[in-house]
């Protein structure tokens, strides 16, 4: 006689786990809607709903889950216009649980190659942030500059929403 099936429960993810960019539908929205930034984070970023339901109403809009291993960790919505040379990380959150064990760079890896495998003309890709001393409300330490620096970023311009300012990455 055979033993009874038993569900495994996924192990919780590591920084060993391999990250992967995924479409967002209607198995999985729930669980990218779920995610959650630091209340100190929350001044700087619209929530996943919302970006989820402005994306449906942008032409430019490009969203993925973030996934590590198959636990949802992550959001990334991107403006990819090729019409007028714009590709730009437009939203992108790791949540709290998950934050600084890898994954938002290997994210962000992942959709730097996407650009340049499927946009081969795209010479930058721009993010916004609030500056290296923040901004009103938002402190240095929540504002995701240093994190886009430390993967080679260069400030390209100050004329941001709101007093942040235009990273660039050259590819």
């Amino acid at each position: 006689m055979d033993a009874p099936s038993v569900e495994k429960t996924p192990s919780p993810p590591s920084k060993d786990s391999a990250i992967t960019l995924r479409e967002i539908g209607k198995r999985n929205w729930r669980d990218i809607v779920d995610l959650t930034i630091t209340e100190s984070q929350a001044p700087l970023l619209s929530s996943n709903a919302r970006s989820l339901c402005e994306s449906h109403y942008s032409a430019d809009a490009w969203v993925r889950g973030i996934y590590a291993d198959d636990t949802p960790v992550g959001f990334l919505m991107m403006s990819i216009a090729p019409e007028v040379e714009w590709y730009a990380v437009w939203r992108f959150m790791i949540d709290q649980r998950y934050q600084a064990m890898g994954f938002g760079r290997k994210a962000i890896q992942l959709a730097i190659a996407y650009v340049k495998d499927n946009y081969p003309e795209a010479d930058m890709i721009r993010a916004m942030s609030a500056g290296p001393e923040g901004k009103k409300g938002v402190s240095a330490k929540d504002s995701p500059y240093r994190f886009y620096t430390r993967l080679g970023w260069k400030e390209i311009s100050e004329d941001g929403e709101g007093g942040e300012v235009v990273l660039g990455l050259d590819l």
